[in-house]
């Protein structure tokens, strides 16, 4: 992109980079000045971003219709992240205001983390640290392996993937790899599509009711908001597992803490929770049968470097007039800001 005589702000209004250098070196080709914040207050993201042209921001910060109505000059938000379910979509469209999301950056490492996770819970690996750091294998020798009962293993189970998109489509590449039978549920996905990857699509209870390793990767929206809920959880096998590196409101945790203190199902692998970081006295965090991570699992140095590098193009090509790769909501790019045609 060339420069030109136009002169752009662009916020980052929340970030977890310790600076905004590379969003300053990508952006600066444009003409564009770029400042850094760690705003998520309502009335601090008005006053930061009310100048802005363009605006960068995390998964979680809250752009709510009062502070998008706020926008002066805006003409693209884009999210560092897969999940845009903070954003109010709609106010923005009716702003003129193009959202992007960054879905492509993360994509290996969420369903490696996700497969890390399925083979933590089935090999009971966090127990079986413990039983060799307290001393339990010195006490009773061979027999400590009982301590870890039941173990299990993935070959000829079936895994249950709830989101057939790119992390899906990934998660189920790993666990055939395993010589796992794969289903997925996803209602936006062609059983012909699925079919291509050898998995089948079939019913959201049809997959909880037969998997023995459930995967949660699915985007969060008001449809998908607490999609496994009580009757859900209460239709898998006592000896399943279930895994969630998406969002943590996708499930309702009370009915995921109420099935696993009751010992109805085997286990959970969380890397996301419905509150982050939990109350520390939720009883989730007291359970055995439980592993977490603390929403690391899009994290590498590759993937935070592409996630920046990607955020800022999309701004760039906004502000220039060029069509974003990823919008939400295409249709705001009609009525809204075009600085350079």
């Amino acid at each position: 992109m060339s420069a030109n005589a136009h002169k752009f702000e662009v916020v980052i209004a929340n970030s977890e980079f310790p600076d905004g250098d590379l969003e300053q070196e990508i952006l600066g080709k444009i003409g564009a000045t770029v400042k850094k914040f760690q705003a998520y207050d309502l009335s601090e993201l008005q006053r930061i971003t009310k100048k802005a042209h363009g605006i960068i921001c995390t998964y979680d910060a809250p752009f709510t219709k009062e502070v998008i109505s706020n926008f002066e000059n805006a003409s693209v938000l884009v999210v560092s992240a897969v999940g845009y379910d903070s954003i109010d979509v709609k106010a923005a469209t009716e702003k003129g205001v193009v959202v992007c999301n960054v879905p492509d950056y993360m994509t290996f490492e969420v369903a490696e983390h996700t497969l890390a996770l399925v083979l933590a819970l089935i090999r009971r690996l966090p127990l079986a640290d413990r039983v060799v750091r307290t001393g339990e294998w010195a006490t009773y020798g061979p027999l400590s392996w009982t301590r870890l009962r039941p173990l299990s293993h993935l070959d000829g189970r079936v895994a249950g993937i709830v989101g057939f998109g790119r992390i899906g489509r990934q998660v189920a590449d790993r666990l055939q790899a395993f010589r796992m039978r794969v289903i997925a549920y996803d209602p936006y996905v062609p059983k012909e599509k699925a079919a291509q990857r050898g998995v089948e699509l079939v019913s959201l209870d049809t997959l909880m009711r037969e998997s023995d390793v459930i995967t949660v990767n699915a985007l969060l929206s008001q449809e998908t908001r607490h999609l496994i809920g009580e009757e859900q959880v209460g239709l898998m096998k006592k000896n399943a597992i279930i895994v969630n590196t998406s969002r943590g409101k996708i499930m309702d945790q009370n009915a995921l803490v109420k099935a696993l203190l009751e010992q109805r199902i085997a286990g959970a692998g969380l890397d996301v929770l419905e509150r982050e970081p939990p109350d520390p006295n939720d009883p989730l965090l007291k359970l055995e049968n439980v592993i977490f991570t603390p929403h690391v699992g899009s994290t590498s140095e590759k993937s935070y470097n592409e996630l920046r590098k990607m955020a800022a193009e999309e701004v760039a090509r906004v502000l220039t007039g060029e069509p974003p790769r990823h919008p939400i909501n295409p249709e705001a790019l009609k009525i809204g800001r075009l600085f350079v045609r």
